[in-house]
């Protein structure tokens, strides 16, 4: 029966190509049997078609759908007037040159409907197709739309060949397309955005030339709330005195008054009413203004929008990303299905399908304990050799199976060990791999292939379980600091320094932090500074800069503990630190009175000195801890290849933590912001420095000779004993050391102890 349906949609889509060889790709389209969608003629009056086009929330890597048999989930946002208006889904794609054209399909799902069905032909550039959607078949809010891809080589049936199968969906053209447009005043609307021409969506911030730093400041809380609102990895902070063109944001803020306000934003501000208010400008440009008479009003008008309007839709983006990923910060067991895997039968011959793991920011890897696979899946009588399942955690293989058995097997909760030092802090990315090939593969007679006999099942009944967590905070890890904003995502404010007030820098800083703001789940707590920091400050910083290597940054490397000099700051922005890096005369005196009036040790209370003695010995066991990463090796880096570098320190004095991101001028700074900030870029940073290649845009990781770490929060004897095992098993020499002295010692004390004390016979 299917391979019936599969002539039927292949002799449709033969006939629809042979009527309109000289039409539009739009008319390269197979419906589905249960929807009465068409495309749009080639020969439609322009006027007819919808002029809005709601984007999808998902990025270009979010739509690659690699593999013989590959599926993918997209989302677009409508309003209840778009929804009523009905529209068309637009797909635009390319695909790989090995793609067979005669039998690939892209199946698409809307709202868990079948909707239509397209052949995937399109090598040589990209395919536009426009599906018509009934407002039935439309849900006022988030639209789910799935995607599955099932496309096989040209000429190479081996499974190295599968690698080679991809279709590539353009984030940029593809959305849903409606005559309604959103109404001023629905910060709804804001999810409806359209990308640049970089595929990027922008958020420009309007200052001033004059004081830019000081609407900057204000603007940090509402840039970032903006950024979990839309829900989306791929944005470009800019900073400019007037409107960007195209699909973006223009964001005004402030007061019309202020005269430190470029003329277009006392204007736009002078039109809007009090608050946060949005409203649909020209050629997909929305405006967005912020309306305060100073900064404590500005925060109570934001804190009133998120509490009101603005919370279900960082609510639903929170939510698409928590039931993506399973949370290791707690133990326990997860199904594939709450990360949204569904069971389907396999006839290809290399299964793919992955999902991400999320370990906290003071995980710490070691070979204490495993995460298990527990694998519920079935392979088909027949199989060739060499049939096996493969995992891979962050791209490096950890984990195989030999699945090969002549009349097939069945596996039920058969555990899987991940060792937990393939994990990193942060998002961890695991692929589970089945080459399942026949003999007859070899042959590669396409007309023989039989897609109704499957060759392997994993069932959604597999689970991951994770272990509890030894927990010890480490310096440098950028995967922490990349996955969970680590050490930026508490309370505690931490300093944005950028060391010169340009527009390319500004927004290179902005870009960094909405993207921290989207790891943490919430907005930061920045303070914008310019300049450079005073080595003598203890709060955590993240210094932007384009010029070369900070100065105090190779001090910090190469002359930890000296003196060093303090670094010049804008002293409108860092009021808790004077000109020359003095501290104030009520710091001093408080200083001086902490001093003076600190008690002697026997008089501390007896809770204070056990508070003393753990801090104490946690300083001890801090230093035992000496982490190493194993098979990991570092790559030289020719110094002209440098597009930008990400490295963190520790501050002079004190536990606070500097994570430099750095370029040698402002365009590489940006091109680098622009490469790190992707999405597949950001999850892959590792170790202690991490650098962005000119020549390739590729990540290379570098990875410290030793970790130094925090003081520990948990005490508990349990996170003790891991942390205890993870060193011994990082320092395997000394393990074996201890082994063989307590065997030793038992031996000594049976042939030399025991024969001394004599015998005792008990009548």
């Amino acid at each position: 029966m299917h391979n019936l349906e599969v002539r039927r949609r292949l002799s449709a889509a033969a006939i629809l190509i042979c009527l309109s060889a000289n039409a539009s790709h739009a008319g390269d389209f197979v419906p589905a049997d249960l929807g009465a969608a068409s495309v749009q003629s080639a020969g439609q009056a322009v006027s007819d078609f919808p002029r809005q086009m709601v984007a999808f929330r998902q990025t270009a890597a979010a739509m690659r759908l690699e593999g013989e048999d590959a599926a993918r989930e997209l989302s677009f946002y409508l309003s209840a007037e778009q929804v009523a208006t009905s529209g068309l889904l637009r797909l635009s794609y390319t695909n790989a040159v090995s793609v067979m054209p005669d039998d690939a399909v892209l199946d698409i799902e809307l709202n868990g409907k079948p909707l239509a069905a397209l052949p995937i032909r399109s090598p040589n550039g990209p395919a536009t197709h426009d599906i018509p959607v009934a407002a039935k078949d439309l849900t006022v809010g988030w639209n789910q739309v799935r995607l599955r891809a099932k496309q096989h080589h040209r000429i190479d049936c081996s499974v190295q060949a599968t690698y080679e199968l991809w279709t590539q969906v353009d984030p940029l053209v593809s959305g849903f397309l409606t005559n309604a447009r959103p109404k001023d005043g629905d910060l709804a609307g804001l999810l409806s955005v359209g990308r640049n021409g970089d595929g990027a969506t922008e958020i420009r911030v309007i200052a001033g030339n004059d004081a830019p730093q000081t609407t900057l400041r204000d603007s940090l809380p509402l840039v970032q709330t903006l950024a979990l609102v839309l829900g989306r990895e791929d944005l470009d902070i800019t900073v400019g005195d007037v409107g960007g063109s195209g699909p973006g944001i223009d964001l005004y803020l402030g007061d019309p008054a202020d005269a430190n306000l470029p003329q277009p934003a006392r204007d736009a501000l002078a039109a809007a009413p009090r608050g946060l208010f949005v409203r649909q400008g020209e050629h997909g440009r929305q405006i967005v203004t912020m309306r305060g008479s100073n900064k404590s009003e500005l925060q109570s008008l934001l804190v009133a929008a998120v509490n009101g309007p603005l919370l279900p839709l960082i609510r639903a983006n929170k939510f698409a990303i928590t039931k993506a990923r399973i949370d290791g910060e707690s133990p326990g067991s997860h199904p594939l299905t709450s990360i949204g895997y569904q069971t389907t039968p396999f006839a290809g011959r290399l299964f793919q399908t992955s999902f991400d793991v999320v370990m906290p920011a003071d995980f710490y890897p070691g070979d204490y304990a495993t995460v298990d696979l527990n694998l519920n899946a079935a392979t088909a009588p027949g199989l060739a050799p060499g049939t096996q399942l493969l995992v891979r955690v962050n791209e490096r293989a950890v984990a195989s199976l030999v699945l090969y058995d002549p009349e097939g097997t069945t596996l039920e909760n058969k555990p899987l060990e991940l060792p937990l030092r393939a994990f990193h802090p942060g998002v961890n990315h695991v692929r589970v791999l089945a080459e399942v090939p026949l003999a007859s593969d070899l042959v590669c007679d396409p007309a023989a292939r039989d897609e109704a006999r499957s060759r392997f099942l994993l069932l959604e009944e597999t689970t991951v379980t994770i272990p509890p967590l030894a927990r010890a905070g480490r310096l440098p890890d950028l995967a922490a600091f990349a996955g969970t904003s680590f050490p930026f995502k508490g309370p505690t404010a931490f300093d944005l320094y950028v060391d010169t007030a340009t527009p390319a820098r500004l927004g290179s800083a902005l870009t960094l932090l909405t993207r921290l703001a989207m790891s943490a789940g919430h907005p930061l707590p920045a303070e914008l500074k310019i300049g450079r920091p005073d080595p003598r400050k203890t709060t955590n910083a993240l210094i932007v800069g384009a010029g070369g290597e900070p100065l105090e940054l190779a001090a910090l490397a190469g002359q930890k503990g000296d003196r060093l000099q303090p670094s010049s700051t804008d002293d409108l922005i860092t009021a808790s630190v004077k000109a020359g890096g003095q501290l104030s005369d009520s710091q001093a005196l408080l200083d001086a009175f902490q001093v003076e009036t600190r008690l002697e040790r026997d008089q501390l209370s007896l809770k204070s000195r056990a508070s003393d003695w753990v801090a104490t010995a946690s300083t001890t066991v801090n230093r035992w801890l000496a982490y190493k990463d194993i098979g990991r090796e570092d790559v030289k880096i020719d110094p002209r290849d440098r597009l930008i570098s990400v490295r963190q320190v520790a501050s002079a004095e004190g536990a606070a933590v500097w994570t430099y991101v750095n370029a040698a001028d402002e365009t590489m700074l940006q091109q680098g912001v622009a490469a790190l900030t992707k999405p597949a870029t950001w999850t892959a940073l590792e170790g202690g420095e991490a650098v962005i290649r000119r020549s390739d845009l590729e990540l290379v990781n570098r990875y410290p000779e030793s970790y130094s770490f925090f003081p520990i929060t948990d005490t508990s004897p349990a996170n003790l004993r891991r942390l205890a095992a993870a060193w011994l098993s990082d320092n395997f020499i000394i393990y074996i050391g201890l082994v063989l002295a307590l065997m030793g010692g038992f031996g000594w004390w049976v042939g030399y102890v025991v024969p001394r004390k004599g015998v005792r016979t008990v009548e």
